[in-house]
């Protein structure tokens, strides 16, 4: 999911996987929905109309429960990330991002954690709504700091913990940091 923030630049706020959902947060928020998205493979949709979410909802206070909770989850976990971009600037993004993408699709290796997926430096930019100079000179730094690695087209995060520490992630109860 993505927001346009202009005709030229968007900030992606969640990249969703396989049986996830997307549009939760605006189902009953108002008649359009501020957000975005696009299927990156082949996706079947499935839609549920805001009548018939009040109704199954009204008629089961359990699923009403969940779904409650689930949104308070998704909430939090964007609060976490505006938090993340915002108060630590540029590089707290990149910071988050990188978090985020070890939640998301790492692999936990001998020295340290891989990136299965694939990034390019305009990607990461693009995802967080800054330039590619800005994005490659932060990530630039950190490979001379030996924080992270490029190995083939992956990222290899080689001290996670600076990154957590540079967000104060100890003091945040997101539990679903991911991308």
């Amino acid at each position: 999911m993505y927001k346009e923030i202009t005709p030229e630049k968007e900030i992606t706020v969640f990249v969703r996987s396989k049986m996830d959902s997307v549009g939760e947060i605006g189902i009953f928020s108002g008649d359009t929905y501020s957000n975005s998205a696009q299927a990156m493979t082949e996706t079947v949709l499935y839609v549920i109309e805001r009548e018939t979410m009040e109704r199954i909802m009204a008629e089961n206070g359990r699923i009403g429960l969940h779904f409650t909770r689930w949104i308070a989850e998704s909430l939090e976990a964007s609060k976490a990330k505006l938090r993340d971009y915002l108060s630590f600037g540029s590089e707290g993004a990149v910071a988050s991002f990188f978090i985020r993408a070890a939640n998301s699709s790492g692999k936990q290796m001998p020295d340290g954690i891989l990136i299965k997926e694939q990034f390019a430096v305009q990607d990461i930019a693009k995802h967080l709504g800054i330039s590619r100079e800005t994005a490659s000179r932060i990530i630039s730094r950190w490979k001379q700091e030996q924080m992270l690695e490029k190995r083939y087209r992956h990222y290899l995060i080689k001290d996670l913990e600076s990154f957590r520490q540079m967000l104060s992630c100890e003091t945040c109860g997101v539990h679903n940091c991911v991308l």
